[in-house]
């Protein structure tokens, strides 16, 4: 409340810069680890979870 005398109101803005990634890993059981690496390449990466 802004009652006489008591001056400006002030105000403050707080902020956050936040950064998220995440993805899903292509993968098939029925195939060996090369051939999934050779077929779905980076996207058969394990570790698809990046945040901040």
């Amino acid at each position: 409340m802004n009652g006489a005398g008591s001056g400006p109101r002030r105000r403050a803005r707080v902020s956050r810069l936040v950064s998220f990634s995440a993805t899903h890993r292509l993968h098939s059981k029925s195939l060996s680890n090369e051939e999934n690496l050779k077929l779905f390449g980076k996207c058969n990466n394990p570790n698809v979870y990046k945040g901040e």
